[in-house]
């Protein structure tokens, strides 16, 4: 990739504008829609600009996926489940809810699933890494108790973005945690 932090401000227009374009684009459509003419054309930028800084579009949603990931991991880094469920759960929510209209749309729309399940393996691989399961559990069992919190954290996220938002966010991740301390009891 392209060095950005050259101080070229025609760069960062430049890529600025390549990247307000590819999100406007996955919004609107399928990844495997978009092509770099149609990116080019409606970012109205030569196909060879495109190329100087991203060999493909590929490396181009990479950047994403990879940002999304690393950012993610950085904020929960060092909290492991079960002890930090809470904090998990209500740090994913607030990270997910300020990331913007091309994560959601990659997260909640079913046409960017592949995508979605690739950066959700990159979150997850190091709150699999760090948790231990409790005394007892078989591989099996942690597995699916891992898989059921996971779950529960990303499907009430979707929920929320393809109802509108209209629930405050501290009341969606009050929700969330209830389900996955209390059990979803309201006692």
């Amino acid at each position: 990739m392209f060095d950005r932090n050259a101080g070229d401000l025609r760069v960062q227009k430049t890529l600025d504008n390549i990247h307000s374009t590819f999100e406007e684009l996955m919004v609107e459509m399928p990844f495997e829609s978009i092509t770099v003419t149609a990116l080019c054309a409606k970012a109205r930028i030569n196909k060879k600009t495109f190329y100087r800084y991203y060999p493909t579009l590929n490396d181009l949603l990479d950047e994403y996926e990879d940002r999304y990931a690393r950012e993610y991991i950085e904020l929960t880094s060092g909290m492991r489940y079960p002890e930090d469920l809470e904090q998990v759960t209500g740090d994913f929510l607030r990270f997910s809810a300020a990331q913007g209209p091309m994560y959601d749309a990659i997260l909640c729309n079913e046409k960017h699933g592949r995508i979605f399940a690739k950066i959700a393996k990159g979150m997850e691989s190091e709150r699999y890494a760090n948790s231990v399961p409790p005394e007892g559990w078989t591989a099996e069992e942690w597995h699916l108790y891992m898989v059921g919190v996971t779950a529960v954290q990303w499907q009430t996220y979707r929920k929320w973005v393809k109802d509108g938002k209209a629930v405050p966010l501290e009341r969606l991740v009050e929700i969330a945690c209830t389900i996955l301390v209390k059990g979803g009891l309201l006692k």
